[in-house]
């Protein structure tokens, strides 16, 4: 039954290893379609691209063959200006502002040098008199 045995294995064994070949070869074959179909697609596209390139060319041919002015700079367009009353206007209230400013400070400075300036006595009166003391005797 030993013989037997072995021999069963061994069949087996090179039915498993048969199998799995036929398995691997199989996805071997599909693994070559899968291929020969990716090659079909790219040959297909650069056919489609070169196509493509050719039409390019023949429009590139025609733009550089068609007349066209001279590259020079645009002309400038003949414009009427901005209208000049807003800045005469802006000016003249400029300056009529700083004059004003200017007199109202000259003024100020005239008011502070006509001012009298107080006595010491005269304050010290003012002093005493608001804090409820005799009034001093000249003012009497």
């Amino acid at each position: 039954m030993r013989k037997w045995f072995w021999y069963l294995l061994a069949l087996l064994l090179a039915g498993l290893l048969a199998w799995g070949g036929y398995a691997v070869y199989a996805a071997y074959q599909g693994l070559k379609a899968k291929v020969a179909a990716l090659e079909a697609r790219v040959s297909a596209q650069e056919e489609a691209v070169k196509g493509l390139a050719e039409r390019v060319g023949k429009l590139e041919e025609e733009v550089f063959k068609a007349p066209a002015p001279p590259l020079s700079l645009p002309e400038v367009p003949a414009g009427g200006g901005a209208p000049v009353w807003p800045y005469a206007v802006g000016v003249v209230a400029a300056a009529l502002l700083l004059y004003l400013l200017l007199r109202l400070l000259r003024g100020y400075e005239a008011a502070k040098a006509s001012a009298p300036t107080p006595n010491p006595e005269d304050l010290e009166a003012s002093r005493m008199t608001e804090e409820g003391g005799p009034p001093p005797p000249s003012s009497r």
